[in-house]
């Protein structure tokens, strides 16, 4: 990826003409974040003209997109490829990108491509808003979706902090998962029956006290020990901080034959931290 000054500064550029084409458009997003759906509610100023300064953070957990021998992808804003930024490959973040406030077309496709394989539509950005789109990989016509999380800590008790947390695995065996909650013979289960491409909590947030958490992947429901059969791992939770979960899977081809061939791994963004990029912190092969 280019030098990380250049990045932001060619993708404002870029943003900041594209804008001058958008019209006003009001809309609005949950706190969590929902595959495929669309940043916070945001108007234009007089004249069509963005007002005040949004974050846009992109990161890539799709294995094997575009293809296995390249992950690297192009960002595209309103349809045009922006070539000053480089590509982004898998396990690569952007960290915060600058926007003027407005309404965007934002996605991913080929490098020198003729345009994006999925983009977010009619982005409307305001004032202060901070959004987080993570790519994650499907096994369907179109390989790739995401999904868009909202980094506020809004109404947040002093001492928790805030986590949200994406399902990218696609693979039968780890669609439904239950994620677990300690460490054997101490195990409970913290999300039940988690649905590939949702994201928990779906209809708020998910508030924990500061800690360091045990998280792992239960895929036998059914035993009554709730522990985790892959991992766990410690998780910290830091008061007035939002911490984004998003499971993947880098074995694409689907394992129900085969469960010892699962490779699910857990990986963590904290989009206010002073290294961007991802942390790998499940990892079984």
């Amino acid at each position: 990826m280019n030098n990380r000054k250049t990045f932001w500064l060619g993708i404002v550029a870029a943003a900041a003409l594209a804008a001058t084409g958008c019209s006003d458009s009001d809309g609005s997003a949950g706190a969590g974040g929902s595959a495929g759906s669309g940043g916070s509610a945001g108007e234009g100023g007089a004249g069509g003209m963005p007002v005040g300064t949004a974050n846009v953070t992109a990161v890539h957990l799709a294995p094997e997109v575009p293809s296995a021998e390249s992950t690297a992808v192009a960002l595209y804003v309103n349809g045009a490829e922006v070539t000053d930024l480089g590509t982004l490959s898998y396990s690569q973040s952007t960290g915060k990108i600058p926007l003027p406030a407005g309404t965007y077309d934002i996605g991913i496709g080929l490098p020198d491509g003729d345009g994006p394989l999925i983009q977010l539509d009619d982005v409307a950005l305001s004032d202060g808003d901070d959004v987080v789109a993570v790519a994650f990989r499907t096994n369907g016509e179109l390989p790739v979706d995401f999904f868009v999380f909202v980094n506020s800590t809004a109404d947040l008790a002093a001492g928790d902090g805030r986590v949200f947390v994406g399902h990218g695995a696609d693979d039968s065996a780890l669609d439904p998962v239950d994620i677990s909650l300690g460490e054997a013979p101490d195990c409970s289960t913290l999300i039940p029956g988690f649905v590939f491409g949702t994201t928990e909590p779906m209809d708020g947030v998910l508030d924990l006290p500061e800690g360091s958490y045990q998280l792992g992947f239960d895929l036998t429901p059914e035993d009554d020990d709730d522990c985790a059969n892959f991992g766990p791992v410690a998780v910290p939770v830091t008061p007035g901080v939002v911490s984004i979960l998003i499971a993947v899977d880098e074995n694409t081809t689907d394992t129900a034959d085969d469960p010892d061939a699962l490779n699910p791994e857990l990986w963590a963004i904290i989009p206010d931290a002073e290294d961007p990029q991802p942390i790998r912190t499940i990892q079984t092969q």
